[in-house]
């Protein structure tokens, strides 16, 4: 089951938020809220709420926060507030302030369905021959 959850309007710029999610992908939710606690950038703090809120929600559904991990997050340009500064001889300069919406997916994984491990199967030097000159009976008696 899949759990989505957003936080929206951030006030930070998706270039500042973007190399912490990078770190996020695949982890385990409760090993990413633990390092995000420590982490010393602004966008852990919002990453650090999303993830405790996504946490919460998977509560709700009767999901254990050991069997979550992070299908996905990613961080997309929000609303830009536009603001002017004072500038010379009269004028004035836009300042845009750029803000982001941010969106985690957790996925539960129970241990009953773990991925198989594929077995190498070897192919004997006969077959091998075989499959790079196809030559069969019907064409050599022609």
């Amino acid at each position: 089951m899949e759990i989505t959850v957003h936080n929206r309007n951030i006030r930070i710029s998706p270039r500042k938020a973007r190399p912490v999610l990078h770190g996020m992908r695949g982890q385990s939710a409760e090993k990413t809220r633990d390092n995000l606690k420590f982490t010393n950038r602004k966008a852990a703090k919002f990453l650090y709420e999303l993830v405790k809120s996504g946490i919460a929600a998977a509560k709700e559904n009767h999901i254990e926060a050991d069997q979550l991990i992070i299908k996905e997050v990613y961080c997309n340009e929000a609303p830009r507030m536009k603001r002017a500064i004072a500038w010379s001889k009269g004028q004035s300069r836009r300042i845009t302030k750029r803000t982001s919406h941010i969106t985690l997916t957790l996925e539960s994984v129970n241990e009953s369905k773990k991925p198989e491990v594929k077995k190498n199967i070897d192919i004997k030097k006969e077959d091998k021959s075989e499959a790079r000159n196809p030559k069969s009976e019907t064409n050599s008696k022609k």
